[in-house]
C-alpha cells in the first residue's frame, strides 16, 4: 500500500482533482457545487476506507437538507454527487494516490427523471411579456432553437452568422462534443439582430455587468412568477422545442439533428407524446383510409380534426 493511500482524505482528493477540472469551463461550476457537499459531509474521511455505508449515510444527511428551492435534493442530484465522488476516487487511482477505487461497486439510486412539461406558444408569449427586455432575446433563442443552457449563455458573436441565419457550434462548444449548425427562426434571428454588441464578445450579457450571465435561474424564476406560470424550468424550453417541432411535422431524425441529441433513448425523454398526439394520429389514419376507399376526404378530415381537438375525445 502506498503511504499516501493510507492518509488521503476526500477533501485532499478534491484538492488534487480541482486544478485539472478547472480547465473544463463547462463543468467547473457544477463540480465545485458537488464537491462542496461532499467535503462538508465526508471531507475528513480517508478515501481508502470509504464503504457503501458512508455513501448511504451521505444520502440520508443530504436528504435532510434543503435546496435553494426549499425542497429536498432530488434522487438525480444525489446520484450526480455520488458519481462525482466515485470519479474523484478513480482520478486518485490514476494518479497513484490510491491503490483502488473503494466505491467501484457502489451503485446509483433508481430515478424517475421523466418530465413532461411542454411550454405552449401561448405560454411562451406570457413568459416573454413578463421578462425583462434584456432577458427576452435569450428566452427566444432557447425556445426557438432548443439549444442547451450552457450553449446559450456561452454563445459568442463569432459563432453567429446573421446573414445566413445560423449559429455554428464547434465540438468544444457542445455537451456531446459534436459540432452542429443551429438554424434560426425569423423570430430568433430578429431577437439577435436587436442586440447591441458587447465588448466581451458574448451575445447574451447581463446589462448590469456587461458580462455573460453567470446564473439565469433568478431571472427565469421571476419571469415565470410574474407570468403566473409556476412549475416551469428553463430546461423545459429545450423539451418544448423538441416536442413542438415534432408535432408541427418535422421528422424525428431532423429534430434530433437540430437539438443535438445523439441517441434516440435520450431524445425520447424530450419528445413528449400525449393524448392529443394519439388523437391526431387516428385522424390522419382515417383520412388516409377514406382516400384509399375512394371516398371524399374533406368531411372525414373535418370530423376527425374536430374530434381530435375535443379534450374529452
Amino acid at each position: 500500500t502506498r503511504p499516501k493511500a493510507r492518509t488521503l482524505t476526500v477533501s485532499g482528493a478534491w484538492e488534487a482533482y480541482s486544478p485539472g477540472a478547472e480547465l473544463e469551463k463547462r463543468s467547473w461550476p457544477t463540480d465545485c457545487g458537488r464537491a462542496a457537499h461532499l467535503v462538508q459531509h465526508l471531507g475528513q474521511r480517508r478515501c481508502a476506507t470509504l464503504t457503501q455505508r458512508d455513501v448511504d449515510n451521505y444520502r440520508v444527511a443530504r436528504l435532510a437538507e434543503k435546496t435553494r428551492r426549499g425542497g429536498k435534493p432530488s434522487v438525480g442530484t444525489l446520484n450526480r454527487e455520488v458519481a462525482f465522488l466515485k470519479r474523484l476516487m478513480s482520478y486518485a487511482v490514476k494518479c497513484g494516490d490510491l491503490d483502488r477505487n473503494p466505491l467501484q461497486g457502489v451503485g446509483l439510486l433508481e430515478e424517475d427523471n421523466t418530465r413532461d412539461v411542454v411550454v405552449s406558444e401561448a405560454q411562451f408569449q406570457q413568459l416573454i411579456a413578463a421578462a425583462t427586455p434584456a432577458f427576452v432575446s435569450l428566452l427566444t433563442a432557447a425556445y426557438d432553437t432548443g439549444m442547451r443552457r450552457s450553449e446559450i449563455t456561452r454563445l459568442q458573436w463569432r459563432q453567429v452568422d446573421l446573414k445566413a441565419g445560423v449559429i455554428r457550434l464547434q465540438a468544444e462548444d457542445t455537451k456531446t462534443h459534436a459540432a452542429r449548425d443551429v438554424f434560426l427562426t425569423a423570430r430568433a434571428k430578429a431577437a439577435l439582430e436587436g442586440l447591441a454588441r458587447s465588448t466581451s464578445g458574448f451575445v447574451f450579457v447581463n446589462p448590469k455587468t456587461n458580462k455573460p450571465w453567470t446564473d439565469i435561474r433568478k431571472q427565469f424564476r421571476k419571469a415565470c412568477k410574474d407570468a403566473k406560470l409556476p412549475g416551469i424550468w428553463f430546461h423545459d424550453l429545450r423539451r418544448s422545442f423538441v416536442t413542438n417541432a415534432r408535432r408541427r411535422g418535422v421528422a424525428e431524425s431532423v429534430v434530433m439533428k437540430m437539438s443535438g441529441h445523439r441517441t434516440r433513448e435520450v431524445f425520447a425523454r424530450y419528445n413528449i407524446i400525449d393524448d392529443s398526439d394519439l388523437r391526431s394520429a387516428v385522424a390522419m389514419m382515417e383520412v388516409a383510409s377514406a382516400a384509399e376507399r375512394g371516398e371524399s376526404t374533406v368531411s372525414v378530415a373535418q370530423d376527425a380534426r374536430h374530434r381530435s381537438r375535443r379534450p374529452g375525445a
